[in-house]
């Protein structure tokens, strides 16, 4: 396949991991509020989608087609959650639930939500409900998602189960 237009590949190292703590429980006394947004329009989650990404250069729902991403969105498999924080959207995250396991897709903050804290909420939140079932929960992240990422998500209870460098799209 070539390259989009507007895109190159590059090679980009990205960590798997899976998580191995105890599942957080999420209080209903925190200030963020988590919402399901069942079957969004692709324009408002392709919206959403690049205010979080864009400086991470999520790629992966651009390069869908309109037809694709809408299959994602609508599929039975594919949840999506809100997190606001004082009446506002400040990020979300995305499932994918399979037989056994749970991946968690995407996850971000926008950026005048980030350096509040609330990164930590945003995945322990993310774990909570992809924990819901009992299965395995995933994730990737690479090394050009934010510096305190994989920090992060090691902080909250995930384990690196395998390294790999691949050749990825990115916006020129």
């Amino acid at each position: 396949m070539t390259a989009p237009a507007g895109y190159q590949q590059i090679p980009v190292k990205t960590w798997y991991l899976k998580f191995e703590g105890g599942l957080p429980e999420i209080s209903g006394n925190d200030s963020f509020l988590l919402e399901y947004w069942k079957k969004p329009s692709a324009a408002d989650y392709l919206d959403l989608y690049k205010a979080v990404g864009s400086a991470w250069g999520w790629t992966g729902r651009l390069l869908k087609t309109r037809q694709e991403l809408e299959a994602i969105l609508n599929s039975s498999e594919n949840e999506v959650w809100l997190f606001k924080v004082e009446n506002e959207t400040a990020g979300f995250f995305e499932l994918v639930r399979s037989a056994g396991e749970t991946e968690l897709v995407y996850l971000g903050l926008k950026p005048e939500w980030i350096g509040q804290g609330l990164g930590q909420k945003l995945i322990l939140s993310a774990i909570a409900v992809a924990g819901q079932n009992g299965e395995k929960v995933w994730l990737h992240t690479c090394e050009r998602d934010h510096e305190s990422a994989l920090k992060a998500y090691l902080k909250a209870g995930f384990i690196i189960e395998k390294e790999i460098i691949s050749l990825e799209y990115y916006p020129e």
